[in-house]
């Protein structure tokens, strides 16, 4: 069962940073979870929000961001650069959900180039690819080729996986070596008919919300052909269960407390 950091380990590091990502590596995680979307002159950046989180994230003056940010799409990759997501508004909502957080001055928004320079050996990157159906969103094929063209020579370490199955479709269609976990939201119904559609699609692999990988689904997900990983999981009772029961791969913002079984 592999141990995933779910952006870097999001309560324990900056997300989406190098620093997360080197802080996982060095946990001895078996990989980590990232966003990635494009910006205005198309280079694939790491970043959750479709626009910039005023959370963690502050200008150049020093000050954290508010009231509506930039969209990530409509901003350079240097101009993107000039933001510090290292460390929390101070007493902000963001701050409050994240109190182990080890904030990292100084931080940048990397690039998905970037974070694969970094890792290396057998270090697996869950590639979320970042889009919907919102106008903030970039066209999921754009960012599937430009995230695509990131990762080659990489694919034997990096898997797919998104809400937005039109992204995964076209990863699929480019290059059918590169290994697609579709991603689901709580399902509250019949699980199978996703099983079904996700094999239907090419996928290799379900991600589906940690309430809906039950042992059954697990089982069913296997004799499907398909590998399973659940998201976010944080709780020790939750991993343990999931452990027991087989599943692939666990992503959660503690990897911490997933290693100590």
């Amino acid at each position: 069962m592999k141990n995933i950091a779910h952006r870097g380990g999001a309560q324990l590091m900056p997300e989406n940073t190098l620093a997360a990502f080197a802080d996982a590596m060095a946990r001895g995680c078996d990989g980590a979870e990232l966003d990635v979307q494009l910006s205005a002159d198309g280079v694939v950046v790491v970043h959750h929000d479709y626009r910039l989180n005023p959370g963690y994230c502050r200008g150049p003056d020093g000050r954290w961001l508010t009231g509506e940010t930039p969209r990530i799409k409509d901003l350079t990759v240097a101009e993107l650069q000039v933001y510090d997501v290292g460390c929390p508004a101070p007493a902000g909502d963001y701050a409050y959900a994240h109190p182990l957080l080890a904030a990292v001055d100084g931080e940048p928004i990397p690039t998905l180039a970037d974070v694969i320079a970094l890792t290396e050996g057998k270090f697996l990157l869950f590639v979320e690819l970042k889009s919907g159906a919102s106008p903030d969103s970039a066209a999921p094929e754009a960012l599937a080729d430009a995230a695509l063209a990131v990762c080659a020579g990489h694919l034997e370490r990096v898997i797919f996986v998104g809400f937005d199955w039109r992204g995964l479709v076209r990863v699929r269609k480019r290059a059918p070596q590169a290994a697609c976990w579709f991603t689901t939201d709580r399902l509250h119904r019949d699980y199978r008919p996703m099983l079904d559609a996700i094999k239907a699609a090419g996928g290799q692999g379900w991600f589906p919300h940690h309430a809906d990988a039950t042992g059954l689904a697990i089982s069913d997900a296997h004799a499907r052909g398909l590998k399973i990983g659940a998201w976010t999981v944080n709780q020790p009772g939750d991993m343990r269960r999931l452990t027991a029961q087989g599943l692939d791969a666990i992503c959660t913002d503690r990897p911490d407390l997933l290693r100590a079984g």
